[in-house]
């Protein structure tokens, strides 16, 4: 096992999976039934869209036939990181994300490296989120919703890849003990509200991924757009060096994600959750069942590169 060879593998499922390409309404029992069955429909309810069951079915609706087949994310990039990082018992910090954030070793007890991919969307997906300054557009909220299939099944390759050759892997995002609460009315959770207790965005920057902006998003290499998921495994392999030193050392400090906020969430303060979430529950009123925005994401300077980072 070596990263040429998960970058291969990784690149060529983006090019050929039918998980990165918007498939088309289903109209027959057969199609509806994979609907109503698929795994990565009710995990992306159950950890995003506000704690909702979904029969699957839902995302059938709105397939306009001008976006049937538009690919959502470009190959990933990769970073390996050691599972026994002091940036991770850093995350246990109630300043950071808190005492409820698992260790690698939690998830897997022979954990000896994480691997973090950034999946970035497509430029299809993120020119056309920066036309309307309010709304998000058609394929940002597909390649959100939709695509979450294909961020899971990324995962899933990549740790049955490693279980193929012999390791032990797990996928935090796709575990049953993963938790995330997307809203404060989720009182049965036992973690914070607006906090999970996988950070993916954290786990990237401790890999080598890259690091935060001051809107609290995340900055690859490959800029701002995209998704990221994370496999733990006992493969041990030399950690990546990381180009950076500073939680925000990839944000220019230009402001940009402030004034393209349309729930006016940010500001040099950092960002309102609240705000943030009131706006994206009315993305979800007129949108339903997809949801999210992006605007701090898309549209600015960072929205497909760090200005800062010398090596991109």
């Amino acid at each position: 096992m070596n990263r040429e060879y998960l970058q291969q593998l990784t690149a060529e499922f983006s090019e050929n999976s039918p998980t990165n390409y918007l498939s088309a309404k289903a109209e027959d029992v057969e199609s509806l039934n994979k609907l109503a069955n698929n795994f990565y429909a009710n995990n992306f309810a159950r950890n995003n869209y506000h704690g909702k069951e979904s029969t699957g079915t839902e995302l059938n609706k709105d397939k306009d036939s001008q976006y049937i087949g538009m690919r959502f994310f470009m190959p990933p990039i990769i970073a390996v990181g050691t599972a026994y990082d002091e940036g991770f018992k850093k995350l246990k910090a109630p300043e950071v994300v808190g005492p409820h954030h698992l260790m690698p070793t939690d998830w897997l007890p022979e954990a000896k490296s994480v691997i973090s991919l950034f999946l970035p969307f497509t430029e299809r997906v993120i020119e056309s989120n920066t036309k309307d300054p309010n709304s998000p557009s058609w394929e940002w909220l597909f390649t959100r919703v939709d695509g979450q299939q294909h961020l899971l099944a990324t995962g899933a390759l990549v740790g049955d890849s490693l279980i193929q050759e012999g390791y032990k892997a797990v996928v935090p995002y796709s575990d049953d003990r993963f938790f995330m609460r997307t809203s404060r009315d989720q009182t049965e959770l036992p973690i914070p509200a607006y906090s999970s207790n996988w950070s993916e965005r954290h786990v990237g920057y401790i890999t080598g991924l890259g690091t935060f902006g001051r809107s609290t998003n995340f900055i690859s290499k490959q800029g701002a757009c995209g998704r990221l998921i994370s496999i733990i495994t006992d493969w041990k392999t030399m950690p990546d060096e990381k180009d950076y030193h500073d939680i925000y050392d990839y944000c220019s400090e230009c402001g940009a994600c402030y004034h393209a906020c349309p729930g006016h969430a940010i500001s040099k303060n950092g960002k309102d959750i609240d705000k943030c979430s009131a706006y994206l529950r009315e993305v979800g009123k007129k949108f339903a069942p997809r949801y999210g925005c992006g605007k701090c994401q898309s549209g600015i300077p960072c929205q497909i590169k760090s200005l800062v980072n010398p090596h991109c």
